[in-house]
């Protein structure tokens, strides 16, 4: 394919596509082009082959192919011209129908001029043209680059490079098709003719309806200005601070309120119909696809974190939604604790408050030599705005704390706030609180959280295990106090549940624990027994599995797995101190009742604690199991798995303990 020795006969066919029409947000349609799979992975492997060359080629000018971070460069890089560069006007440009109507011969001559090696290849194209597929009906591909090809952007971007290049503006930026200029009006206008006219001469056209203009100079007269600009472009936009944006973010602080006015609407239609779904699956939608994650690219390139009051309106409507999904209420603690991330025992859903200053703070570190390179045509000496005052903003809420080391990771800049805030949580909670807080802060504690809700692979939580999971997490009361079976009282954290001699959810999390360890055993190839006879210790219990073959260095595997209250009262001497105390006890007298197994047998004690922490010894194993899982599948993923399964046994057994301990119904 990279020489071009393909059948004719099959080329309109390779390098056809099948297409999707997508809706723009006025109401058009974009047509997007799957082509075949050969097709795409060639383009991609092109790609990254192209891809140095082409970055040096368009940086600064065009960001739109190569370029890491290029929007929120582009983004920081206008907002410190507007206030500092002081230019007449900005100008924003949109082409119509731009990848799908520039000319293919000044396609391909850039091409060859500037990648010859992918030449061939690309000729094969866009050559001739090739056969488009939508639903029943067969359109021919004859003109522009198809929307959809993985080298669409690079070819589009090469096509109007020599033009973009030449132009004079102070301030000049693209992102692919959607230009921003920036500098003295004339200038400006000067270039706006020389687009339109070099465009049109490689089949693009400006669509002046959606092009706009923000007269940054207020000695200028604004009429004067509309009726030059309205002569080359006819019912150009005239947009002031309140509605200036580029590349879907707003430049000013003006522009803030009102965007997130509006997000705050959508979310919250969002979040309705989050409760028309299983708790589970809307838990993952809320955590993956809502709130921060749609916020992520305004929070890295605009200073939200600048309006507090705004950001707690979002966290608000966050804290409700998630309160609707697991049928709970959260205090100020708790709500605090399900923000963090698994790793520092939370839920995984950020408050946008929390993450708005990091945020800010790595983007602009990690595009500042960018963003210099786009200012340096208009001025030497710049300040990136808001820079400082983020920096001072970080060091009020985090005192006593130095930067981050490497400050273009927002993880860097957010472990620092959120090991403060865990830490902050544990030194105000004493006792069974404080267990909790420890425990759910080990690594293995938060494997269920991890897990994608399926049916099909057993990951699927029910909504009532759902929420006891939950409920345990965060300390949060799980049930109304009342008496159970076995005479004790039960508060409304229903913790006595978790240790009840009498409680039922014990043996079936027992149950389910040896079955994933036997499971995995065998998907590595180690055939296993369920309490095997013939090992038996010295008052007759059997352990609860043993391998038929060999497991390490000659020796049989043999395993008993055990499963400790974190918050019985017994334990909590060690485990309000240490994480995994009462668990690592449970393994040490398991390994001293076994102690008498002979020489051939290599003993594991599997420990693990009800609120998720796993002892030295079933971490051990677990390792070696997920190593050999790897191994075996070549899903580097396999041992991951692993650990949801086990956490996600050791819920459901604490939610059916917590069941237990509740009165027997008589149901219809």
């Amino acid at each position: 394919m990279y020489s071009g020795n393909v059948n004719p006969e099959i080329v309109p066919i390779l390098f056809g596509a099948n297409l999707i029409a997508l809706t723009k947000k006025d109401g058009g349609v974009r047509p997007i082009a799957v082509g075949s799979t050969l097709r795409r992975l060639a383009s991609k492997i092109a790609v990254r082959h192209i891809l140095q060359k082409l970055n040096s080629e368009f940086e600064p000018v065009q960001l739109g192919f190569g370029v890491k971070g290029g929007c929120e460069a582009a983004v920081h890089a206008l907002r410190s011209f507007l206030t500092y560069g002081q230019p007449d006007v900005l100008l924003k440009i949109d082409v119509k129908n731009a990848f799908n109507s520039v000319n293919r011969d000044t396609l391909l001559t850039e091409i060859k001029q500037h990648i010859p090696e992918i030449y061939n290849y690309l000729l094969l194209s866009y050559a001739d043209p090739t056969k488009l597929l939508y639903r029943s009906n067969e359109l021919s591909s004859e003109v522009g680059c198809q929307q959809g090809d993985p080298l669409g952007p690079a070819i589009f971007s090469l096509a109007i490079n020599p033009i973009i290049k030449i132009l004079n503006s102070k301030f000049n930026v693209w992102y692919l098709d959607d230009g921003t200029l920036g500098g003295d009006l004339d200038t400006v206008f000067s270039d706006l003719l020389l687009i339109k006219n070099k465009f049109e001469a490689i089949g693009l056209e400006l669509n002046f309806s959606k092009c706009e203009l923000f007269i940054n100079n207020c000695d200028l007269n604004l009429n004067d200005i509309k009726q030059k600009f309205n002569i080359l472009a006819p019912n150009i936009k005239i947009v002031n601070r309140n509605s200036l944006y580029l590349l879907g973010s707003p430049i000013f602080d003006e522009s803030i309120r009102e965007y997130i006015n509006n997000s705050t609407t959508k979310f919250q239609n969002f979040a309705d119909r989050l409760l028309e779904i299983s708790p589970h699956y809307a838990l993952c939608i809320l955590k993956f696809c809502l709130f921060v994650q749609k916020f992520t690219y305004v929070l890295r390139s605009c200073s939200f974190w600048n309006h507090p009051f705004l950001l707690t309106q979002v966290d608000n409507l966050i804290k409700i939604s998630l309160e609707s999904i697991l049928n709970m209420q959260l205090n100020e603690q708790s709500w605090t604790q399900a923000s963090l991330p698994i790793r520092y025992g939370g839920l995984g859903i950020r408050k946008v408050s929390s993450v708005s200053l990091p945020a800010f703070l790595s983007s602009v570190h990690s595009s500042a030599n960018l963003i210099s390179k786009i200012l340096r045509a208009s001025h030497s000496n710049f300040e990136i705005v808001g820079l400082e005052e983020a920096r001072n903003a970080f060091l009020f809420a985090c005192p006593g704390q130095n930067f981050p080391v490497t400050p273009n990771s927002q993880r860097s800049w957010d472990d620092i706030y959120c090991k403060l805030t865990y830490d902050s949580l544990l030194s105000c909670s004493t006792g069974s609180a404080r267990a909790r807080l420890l425990a759910v802060g080990t690594h293995e504690a938060g494997y269920w959280l991890h897990a994608y809700p399926s049916s099909n692979t057993g990951t699927f939580l029910e909504p009532d295990t759902l929420r006891i999971a939950t409920c345990l997490r965060l300390g949060v009361p799980v049930c109304a106090p009342h008496k159970c079976p076995c005479g004790s009282d039960v508060d409304k954290l229903g913790h006595h549940g978790l240790s009840c001699q009498k409680s039922a959810g014990r043996f079936s999390r027992h149950a389910a624990l040896n079955d994933i360890i036997r499971r995995s055993l065998a998907t590595v190839n180690v055939p296993s027994l369920l309490e095997p006879s013939g090992i038996a210790r010295d008052d007759g219990k059997r352990p609860d599995g043993m391998s038929l073959i060999p497991w390490k260095m000659g020796r049989v595997l043999v395993w008993d797995a055990t499963c400790s209250d974190t918050l019985a009262l017994s334990h909590l001497h060690g485990t309000n101190n240490r994480a995994g105390a009462a668990c690592e006890a449970a393994e040490k007298a398991k390994a001293f009742k076994y102690r008498g197994l002979g020489s051939e047998y290599d003993f594991v004690p599997f420990g693990v604690e009800t609120l998720g922490p796993w002892g030295p010894s079933a971490i051990r194993l677990f390792k070696e199991i997920a190593k050999r899982l790897v191994d075996i599948t070549g899903d580097r993923r396999a041992g991951s798995y692993l650990g949801q399964r086990i956490s996600l046994a050791i819920q459901r057994g604490n939610a059916a303990s917590i069941f237990g301990t509740l009165p027997k119904g008589t149901p219809f």
